[in-house]
């Protein structure tokens, strides 16, 4: 997740309900200066999402192996890109 001049890895561990925020997002909007507020948090605009698909992080609650993970395949975007 980009937002203005920060990048935060995040994990999609799934896609529902759509009134809860869900964990990453409270600490990914934290991390990119964005108020987490769930009533009324977030930011219109200036976010971009990039998925990598088919990827896997082990254990999914971890953050390191997150970033660990997202640097790789984001190394791996950038250069076949």
């Amino acid at each position: 997740v980009i937002y203005r001049d920060r990048v935060q890895y995040a994990v999609v561990g799934d896609t529902g309900p759509r009134r809860i925020i869900g964990e990453a997002s409270y600490a990914t909007a934290k991390a990119l200066g964005i108020s987490a507020d769930p009533r009324n948090g977030g930011t219109a605009t200036g976010v971009t999402y990039i998925a990598f698909r088919n990827s896997r992080v082990e254990p999914i609650e971890s953050h390191a192996a997150a970033v660990a993970e997202g640097d790789r395949l984001a190394r791996l975007f950038l250069r076949d890109g």
